[in-house]
Order: structure tokens, then sequence, then C-alpha cells
């Protein structure tokens, strides 16, 4: 591998991990009681939840994605049920890396911290395997892969949040659900931008907006599970 690539390699990491913790400040500051090591497990589990997830995701997107062709289906139909699959897929496995988690450590780490660092390690692997591998290699810099991998990163810390509040909470599947639908949603924008009916800026405002949205919701039930506690 070239200097050249081992450079943007190291500049795209550098970003994405920057992009996580800045969001974690902003929103959940204070969080990660204790000593931070104990949240390396969970965060590379987030990581593991993505490396996993991907492959099956694509499975059932091209099954269902056949399936509704033979049947005639819109691009929009299709598109919205693709959408949910990714949506509902990625959140699943967050669900059993922040469960796998809270049991491993025999319910020594809260669930609210396991979310949080889940989701930072979900996303941030989602946008190293996604953008720093494929374009860092070639030496390639590219600014809007970069700007949705912002609102990606925290969509991904948010939803998680969302999903670990609700197993504090014992009611994990309204959580759950309202986590594949939003995640569902803003991959919906995707769609639309594909089908020319919004353009690419409409897009990465649309996904940042709803990142941000999400980032407010967990925010809120954050300070709200600080006041019960």
């Amino acid at each position: 591998m070239s200097g050249r690539a081992v450079y943007y390699l190291s500049v795209y990491s550098l970003l994405f991990l920057a992009f996580g913790i800045l969001w974690l400040f902003i929103f959940f500051r204070g969080a990660f009681q204790g000593g931070k090591a104990l949240y390396l497990t969970p965060i590379g589990t987030g990581a593991i939840a993505f490396m996993i997830a991907l492959p099956l995701q694509t499975l059932l997107q091209t099954y269902a994605n056949s399936l509704l062709a033979s049947m005639g289906a819109s691009m929009l139909v299709t598109g919205a049920v693709v959408v949910l699959i990714s949506g509902f897929v990625q959140e699943a496995f967050k669900l059993l890396a922040i469960r796998i988690n809270r049991f491993a450590t025999w319910g020594k780490l809260s669930w609210l911290p396991l979310g949080l660092a889940v989701g930072l390690g979900f996303g941030i692997w989602e946008a190293w395997r996604l953008v720093a591998w494929p374009f860092g290699k070639s030496g390639i810099w590219m600014p809007l892969a970069v700007i949705e991998r912002f609102s990606a990163i925290g969509l991904h810390i948010a939803l998680a949040f969302i999903i670990a509040y609700g197993s504090h909470r014992s009611q994990p599947w309204p959580y759950f659900l309202l986590a594949g639908f939003w995640h569902g949603a803003v991959n919906f924008l995707a769609i639309l931008y594909q089908g020319r009916f919004i353009g690419i800026w409409l897009t990465e405002a649309g996904i940042f907006f709803m990142a941000i949205a999400a980032l407010a919701v967990a925010g809120w039930l954050y300070r709200r599970a600080l006041v019960t506690e």
C-alpha cells in the first residue's frame, strides 16, 4: 500500500472517530462512567454487528428486489421494502450486540452507555468499510461521502441508544420498531434520489436533519433517564 493510501486511510479514520466523539459530547456528555476501557468491548461488538449485518442485509435485499420485480412492483414500492430490510436488519444486530454485552458483563454496565458504545462502533465501522477503505486505499478524497458519514454516524449512535433505552425501560419492541422505521425512512431518501425525485443536496440535507432529530429524541430520553434514576 502506498504512502498516499495510508495517509488518506488515516485521515478518513480519524475524521470518522472525531465525528462519533463530537456527537457523544454534544448530546450524551458524561454517559460513559468509570473506566473508558470498559466500553472498548461493546464498541468492538458494534463493529462486528455491522460486519455480520451487511452480507445478510444484502442477501435479503437481493431476494426481495427480484421477487418484487417479478411481481411488477414500482421502484418506490420496491425501494420501500429494501430500505426497511436494511433498517430492521441493522437495528436487530445492534439490539443483539447490546444484549450480548449486557449479559456478558453480568449487568455491571448500564443499558444506556452500552447502546451508545455499540452505536458508535457500528457507525464508525460502517463509515470505514463503505468510505475510508474503498476510497482511502485508492488515494481519493470524497467530501460528499464524508458529509454523509457525519450524519450517518450520529444516526447510528442515536438509534442504538433508543433501542437500549427500550431495554432499560423493559419495553424493547416499541423502541426497536421506532428505530427500524426511522432508519428505513432515512434510507428511503436515497431511493428518492436514485429515482430523480430529489437532488443530491436535498438528499444530504434530509439525512442530516433526520439524524439531528434522532439525536434530539435520544438526547431527551437520556436526560429523562438521568432524572428518573
